[in-house]
């Protein structure tokens, strides 16, 4: 098991374990909710698991019968809250427009089994005994193809979507993304990439990019990157070899060289931040630059 997954799993349990401890010594009392959000569950064929779907929906949602840009947020167990309550506090001042937020997460609050459901999903295929900390790898591909195939097609049905679908991810959601972004780049028009798992696999994103500039002369997408300074060689989370700064600029360069037309691609080094503190750095920027007009 490595620093990164034994952190970020002691993180989580740390304030899965204090909720639960509130909630206990309040019992009597309802529970705080997220105002004007709601929960699906989809069974997936591609898959072959069941997601539970996170719904934050506008405040003027039930009153028009106006359509809606989607942002589609992964590990939502986790980010689903925070996320939302970062595009509602930023919304108050009109700088995001009004959308529908999908997060998607899991029907467990194991949080040993959302590690394991997450690690399935949101890594490429190529390691070649398919194990990673333990946990089963290389799920990408389906999980790219139930977002494609199976998710957004029930988004559409049950919501009033627009076709404007942008992504956020973070750490190992911040990979996937990237694995989206150059196997089908066309399924989301914007991405936020938060300190994205680059070191993965040894580097087998910087070889996806390369296998996308190969066949391609563009990419058509609004792209924000970012990463806390720290977690190059100060965050104790992350062993100094994962060079998550390094890493980045190395693919934002690479990119930037293939002088794709229609690549919109903006990079941040958030100073003093590290990996855990770097999620609402990444979101709060992202979505103002990926929905700047």
């Amino acid at each position: 098991m490595t620093r990164l997954f034994f952190f970020c799993s002691l993180a989580v349990a740390l304030y899965t374990c204090s909720v639960n401890a509130q909630q206990a010594d309040t019992s009597a009392f309802p529970q705080v909710t997220i105002q004007g959000t709601e929960v699906r569950y989809i069974r997936s064929s591609i898959v072959g698991d069941e997601f539970k779907i996170f719904v934050a929906l506008p405040a003027n949602y039930r009153s028009t019968d106006t359509t809606y840009p989607v942002l589609y947020i992964t590990d939502a167990n986790w980010w689903f809250a925070e996320g939302t309550q970062i595009v509602r506090l930023m919304q108050a001042d009109n700088e995001l427009p009004q959308i529908i937020i999908i997060g998607i997460g899991y029907p467990t609050d194991s949080l040993n089994k959302q590690v394991e459901l997450r690690t399935r999903d949101l890594t490429p295929p190529s390691i070649q005994d398919s194990l990673w900390n333990g946990c089963r790898t290389g799920g990408a591909p389906k999980f790219l193809r139930f977002i494609r195939e199976e998710l957004m097609l029930f988004i559409k049905k049950n919501y009033r979507a627009s076709g404007d679908a942008a992504y956020a991810g973070y750490s190992h959601g911040g990979l996937f993304g990237l694995y989206a972004l150059f196997h089908e780049p066309s399924t989301f028009n914007r991405y936020v990439i938060g300190s994205p798992s680059i070191f993965y696999d040894s580097l087998v994103t910087l070889k996806y990019e390369a296998d996308y500039a190969a066949k391609h002369s563009d990419l058509a997408a609004r792209v924000f990157m970012s990463v806390g300074e720290l977690e190059e060689k100060a965050d104790p989370l992350l062993p100094p070899a994962y060079k998550m700064v390094t890493n980045m600029q190395q693919l934002a360069d690479n990119l930037l060289s293939r002088r794709y037309p229609s690549l919109h691609l903006q990079t941040v080094l958030f100073p003093g931040e590290t990996h855990l503190s770097g999620y609402p750095c990444a979101m709060s920027r992202g979505f103002r630059v990926i929905y700047q007009k």
